[in-house]
């Protein structure tokens, strides 16, 4: 009775098996495939011959107005963090646009992929020294920063080195973090000559607003934490919420910019003022990515800042400089900009930046 039983019942439970297995399956979350879109399929069936230059995107994420098709796909947040940080964000067929209607609700379990390169594949989503607004990214880069001529009771220049790394958690978080690792200028003291101290450290959240392959717009609130010492400009507690965006609005052309509140919290260091901060770059590019100085962009960024609390004629602040950026091997890149004061009192004669870049 016993045996006729089992024999009876091992279909039921073999459809049972088999039913718990395709559940499991239904459940379990894939990684859009990197195949184009099926609306690019021919009429045959199968898929089409792109030709498109060296260095630019597929041509399903350049395509004339439209779209990439991507599907959503969420996961718990510690697969999303490790995939943002570590998985192949890069690869085709991982980006999809984002609205602000869906702020929060869609993208936090979503692990962070590289937008296309604006609208025709001609513009990489890049920072610029001076400009980094608008873009998440997944790097890190090594800035030498020099004064010439400060405009304080001490006189002389400034060198500065600074680290920074920014690291995506998910489409719509990330954090910056600037780690100023040596700042050195001249001091009171006549003997002493120059001093070389730590900086002020600045944490900064980052959130995706909106994105689209022609417009990235986003809100970071940066965090200045008082590291340093007044002797060499530093030692200011203050956050600055900021609004920043990138966009292409055509062509090999980029316009990028940010605009923000700077508001000191501690009252110990008489030449931090609460203000209203800005700037505005545009640029062009002219290589595409696999050539020698790839990705070469040229491009004129402007800053403002403009005192909120009574000093306004003393300390405006505007300056307007060049800059350039290109790729040199293995996702490393060179970056350079300069800038002039034109208006205000003028607190150096110019800075110059250069910085060397990784893309991870």
């Amino acid at each position: 009775m016993f045996g006729s039983q089992q024999i009876q019942q091992g279909p039921r439970v073999l459809i049972i098996a088999i039913a718990l297995a395709a559940a499991a399956q239904a459940q379990t979350p894939s990684l859009p495939s990197p195949t184009p879109p099926s609306d690019f399929a021919s009429v045959a069936g199968g898929p089409e011959t792109f030709t498109q230059p060296a260095g630019a995107v597929p041509s399903y994420y350049a395509g004339e107005g439209s779209e990439p098709t991507a599907p959503r796909v969420e996961m718990g947040l510690f697969d999303t963090i490790t995939e943002s940080l570590f998985g192949d964000v890069y690869a085709e067929g991982r980006w999809r646009p984002l609205s602000l209607g869906t702020f929060f609700t869609e993208g936090w379990l979503e692990p962070w992929a590289g937008a296309p390169a604006g609208q025709d594949g001609l513009t990489p989503r890049h920072g610029w020294l001076g400009a980094f607004d608008g873009v998440f990214y997944r790097l890190w880069l090594t800035t030498f920063t020099y004064a010439n001529r400060l405009n304080t009771p001490y006189h002389g220049d400034r060198y500065s080195g600074l680290y920074q790394i920014f690291l995506p958690f998910s489409r719509r978080f990330e954090i910056l973090l600037n780690v100023p690792f040596v700042v050195s200028n001249g001091t009171l003291a006549p003997n002493r000559g120059y001093t070389s101290e730590f900086g002020d450290l600045l944490i900064s959240p980052r959130f995706l607003l909106s994105e689209t392959k022609a417009t990235t717009q986003l809100f970071s609130l940066n965090v200045n934490v008082p590291t340093g010492t007044p002797g060499t400009g530093n030692g200011i507690m203050a956050v600055r919420p900021r609004y920043e965006f990138w966009t292409n609005p055509g062509g090999p052309w980029v316009v990028r910019g940010g605009s923000s509140f700077f508001v000191p919290m501690n009252n110990n260091y008489s030449h931090s003022h609460t203000a209203y901060d800005g700037d505005l770059a545009i640029g062009r590019y002219f290589t595409p990515h696999d050539v020698p100085f790839g990705d070469l962009v040229f491009y004129a960024n402007s800053s403002w800042s403009i005192p909120l609390d009574g000093t306004t004629k003393a300390n405006t602040y505007f300056g307007i400089g060049p800059g350039t950026r290109f790729h040199i091997a293995k996702n490393f890149f060179f970056l350079h900009y300069w800038e002039f004061p034109l208006v205000g009192p003028h607190p150096y004669t110019y800075f110059m930046q250069v910085a060397l870049l990784k893309v991870f």
